[in-house]
């Protein structure tokens, strides 16, 4: 279980508006900030709302000299009060952190990795959309202690472990004219459930898959609540190919995109609905072409 605080940084990200961030500190340079070895420990969370993006940041105590109750505080123009004084940057992907950011990447579709600094000593890595840039980056510094069930249910959902999906096909490499069939190992359908404490508050999320779509690398798509079936059963995932991969590179690229309902509830409470997600995952599928040759008798 990842530690937690009760301080609590809230970085908003706008869509709209013109409210900003002044940073005095130049941007980071070198590779970005690898996680662990952080002077203060703490855990991210992510809401997305229709005026923007939020990440929360527990911290798990206040740093040396750093405020231990509060409102929130504004840091547009500079330092805050308790020396609170953050700024975030696009994360600058070096070799060091090449490994990490392709492991990452595929569990946060349309985001990007920003690193937080803050003078107190506080460094983390959050995923903001793709469309957040540095002029509409605003931070919010909270040390009320208080806890938010929503964001910890939102950050819970940012770390739900789904299975490292892979997917099935038969024939291996599919022909022409022939039906292929596709199937997802790795996981049951089962529903996923992931759980969390923080000042006596007891989050626990659920999600469940909805729905598949499947792609097929050649412009046909398939929406279906089936996750097939392993060969040598016969697959209700089926799709029959009118040309070789040959163009296409030498195979089809094969997507698979799984979307979860999700819902969470608060020391056992009713259970309240949250936004769905999606995980996306892919392979490889070379498609052949066979030729008749005749042959003389």
């Amino acid at each position: 279980m990842r530690r937690l605080s009760l301080a609590l940084i809230l970085v908003t990200v706008f869509t709209v508006g013109s409210f900003l961030i002044a940073f005095a500190d130049p941007p980071p340079t070198g590779d970005p900030f690898i996680p662990g070895g952080n002077k203060v420990d703490a855990s991210t969370s992510v809401q997305s709302g229709p005026n923007g993006v939020t990440i929360r940041i527990a911290v798990k105590q206040s740093s040396p000299g750093g405020p231990t109750t509060g409102s929130p505080v504004s840091t547009g123009g500079g330092s805050t009060s308790g020396g609170w004084s953050c700024r975030a940057d696009i994360m600058n992907i070096g070799n060091a952190t090449r490994p990490w950011f392709e492991g990452e990447a595929p569990q946060h579709p349309g985001q990007s990795p920003w690193v937080v600094n803050c003078t107190n000593g506080f460094t983390n890595i959050v995923w903001l959309p793709n469309t957040a840039s540095s002029s509409n980056v605003s931070i919010v510094v909270d040390t009320s202690g208080s806890v938010d069930p929503v964001a910890l249910a939102a950050d819970l959902l940012d770390h739900v472990p789904v299975p490292q999906i892979k997917i099935g096909t038969n024939p291996a490499p599919g022909l022409v004219a022939l039906p292929s069939w596709f199937w997802v190992e790795g996981y049951d359908g089962a529903p996923i459930t992931a759980s969390e404490s923080l000042g006596g508050v007891t989050v626990e999320v659920q999600i469940t898959p909805a729905g598949y779509r499947w792609a097929f690398g050649d412009g046909a798509k398939l929406q279906t609540t089936s996750l097939g079936r392993a060969y040598p059963a016969v697959s209700d995932i089926r799709h029959t190919y009118e040309q070789s991969s040959f163009s296409a590179g030498g195979s089809f690229t094969v997507t698979v995109e799984l979307t979860f309902s999700a819902r969470y509830r608060v020391s056992g409470g009713a259970w309240q609905t949250l936004d769905p997600i999606s995980r996306s995952f892919t392979a490889p599928y070379p498609v052949q072409q066979l030729q008749s040759i005749l042959t003389g008798q």
